[in-house]
């Protein structure tokens, strides 16, 4: 579904905390998409604003895609600028409190994804205190224990499920991924196989490299004629499209729609409208994908005699009478 910008809801830094922390904009592309299972929102940070204080989660991934702008981050590792293209990756359980500056004499913007998961602890180190999320109600402790403040949950937060994914494993890898830093995979259009004939594509897999295993977020080119994938629908999985440079265009069962940059598209788990991106135009188009990855899922491709599911750890690729294709389950390798 095509989020339209009228459907979006805006919040900005309140008033009352406009001295502290500066103007901040927050437009909620992922509750307007129908999204549960991550969040995303594209925020603007205006000169001199700061995020608040530091933080990090206990049981939730988050992710960082800067737009245009510079903003600072500070970290456990101190102070760096990040531009367009930079990426952040902060896997659940590890302890490095983050919070976002901007320096600049410009306003910033980029998109902020995080996952949803019922219990998450989202502790404050230069507080002292911690949000703990139960079910349906939230609470900040001190550092004593002591409840500073209490509240039930907004509706979008009811009804998550339990953390998934790994925690932080404890290896060193980089958290902020530099724009151009990650090598980029490509499957050729003269490829064979039930995904051959597409045509070309490079992406490029960010939150691999940022050690994320709650969503895979990755950007993605598709060169002139080329396809993203068949049409196809998640029965257990979000995902998400923000398209960056050039028109693509969007073929779903209402038909085909051209997309330009900045466009928002969700589709939320279970919702059988089959969709796929095809470029075209005569030069590449480029957009980030945000896709939540769970234990198990299955994949309908409503065009071609292909279904996919994943369980136990293995993925099938089969006919639609259930009858696997060669080589078939195999490891899941995500």
């Amino acid at each position: 579904m095509i989020v339209r910008p009228g459907q979006i809801r805006r919040s900005e830094t309140p008033a009352a905390d406009v001295p502290r922390l500066g103007r901040a904009e927050t437009l909620h592309l992922s509750d307007a998409g129908g999204l549960t299972q991550f969040g995303v929102h594209l925020q603007t940070l205006h000169p001199g604003a700061s995020t608040g204080a530091r933080h990090w989660h206990s049981a939730e991934d988050e992710f960082l895609f800067v737009l245009d702008g510079c903003v600072t981050l500070r970290d456990d590792q101190g102070a760096q600028d990040l531009g367009p293209d930079d990426a952040v990756c902060w896997p659940q359980g590890r302890a490095n409190g983050h919070c976002l500056m901007n320096h600049s004499t410009t306003p910033c913007r980029y998109l902020i994804v995080g996952s949803r998961a019922q219990g998450d602890v989202c502790t404050y180190p230069d507080e002292g205190r911690r949000q703990i999320n139960e079910a349906r109600t939230w609470r900040i402790e001190a550092a004593d224990g002591s409840v500073v403040k209490s509240g039930d949950l907004p509706p979008e937060l009811l009804g998550l499920r339990a953390p998934w994914g790994r925690p932080f494993d404890g290896l060193d890898r980089p958290q902020v991924i530099r724009a151009g830093s990650v090598p980029g995979t490509s499957d050729p259009g003269s490829a064979a196989g039930l995904f051959g004939g597409l045509g070309d594509y490079v992406a490029w897999p960010l939150s691999d490299a940022g050690g994320l295993t709650q969503f895979g977020a990755f950007t993605e080119t598709l060169m002139p004629g080329g396809r993203s994938s068949h049409r196809h629908w998640h029965a257990e999985e979000d995902e998400f499209l923000y398209t960056l440079d050039g028109v693509v265009t969007l073929h779903e069962d209402g038909g085909p729609q051209d997309l330009p940059p900045g466009s928002c598209v969700c589709w939320p788990a279970g919702v059988a409208n089959g969709h796929c991106l095809e470029n075209r135009t005569n030069g590449p188009v480029r957009y980030l994908v945000v896709g939540t990855r769970l234990p198990e899922d299955e994949v309908t491709y409503p065009d071609i005699d292909l279904h996919c599911t994943r369980r136990g750890g293995r993925r099938t690729l089969s006919h639609k009478d259930g009858t696997p294709y060669p080589g078939w389950p195999r490891e899941d390798q995500r």
